[in-house]
């Protein structure tokens, strides 16, 4: 299953922030083919990849456990 909205918010968060995906590259160390994935909401992304790039543009990725247990992800 693709994440359409998840992808629409980085998009949005780097375009917010006046970046083109080359400038992204080069802010985070992930390839500008991997930030359109992203962007797209392909499925097959590394972690360490989507965690790069969402600590360049300040985006903050939290897992919660349906336990109570939470987690912050930073690069």
């Amino acid at each position: 299953m693709k994440n359409d909205g998840f992808g629409k918010m980085v998009s949005a968060a780097r375009k917010a922030q006046g970046l083109t995906q080359l400038e992204l590259q080069d802010l985070c160390g992930v390839s500008a083919s991997v930030i359109y994935k992203i962007e797209c909401g392909r499925e097959d992304l590394s972690l360490s990849n989507l965690v790069s790039v969402l600590d360049a543009l300040g985006i903050q990725l939290c897992a919660k456990s349906p336990l109570g247990g939470e987690v912050q992800l930073n690069g």
